[in-house]
């Protein structure tokens, strides 16, 4: 291991863990949206029946505005599949920077690469 006051990075083993957290949030996001869809669906079936009780419940369950509990879910799952997705793209774009920037910082005291 190095000097506690560096940091070490192997671009060559980092950048595949990046490329495969990319892919495994591919695989959410896809499993994702056959879920929400799937909720939906059976939603729009009104299951709770077509009724003024059944309506009530549905339009507090989903449709009942930002506050709904079954939105608020659904909406939580978007934003953690969303952020999930970037942070692969992070690691990789990351590890890249960090690369040049070593690099140029080489160049600059005529170390080279």
């Amino acid at each position: 291991m190095t000097e506690p006051q560096h940091t070490f990075l192997n671009p060559d083993l980092a950048r595949p863990a990046g490329n495969a957290l990319g892919a495994a949030a591919e695989t959410l996001a896809a499993e994702w949206s056959r879920v929400t869809s799937t909720i939906r669906a059976l939603n729009e079936a009104r299951p709770w029946g077509d009724d003024e009780a059944g309506r009530t419940f549905n339009e507090h369950y989903l449709d009942g505005g930002d506050e709904a509990p079954a939105k608020v879910t659904l909406d939580a799952g978007d934003d953690l599949i969303a952020a999930f997705e970037d942070t692969g793209l992070r690691i990789v774009s990351s590890v890249d920077g960090t690369v040049d920037d070593d690099g140029a910082v080489g160049d600059s005291f005529g170390g080279g690469r």
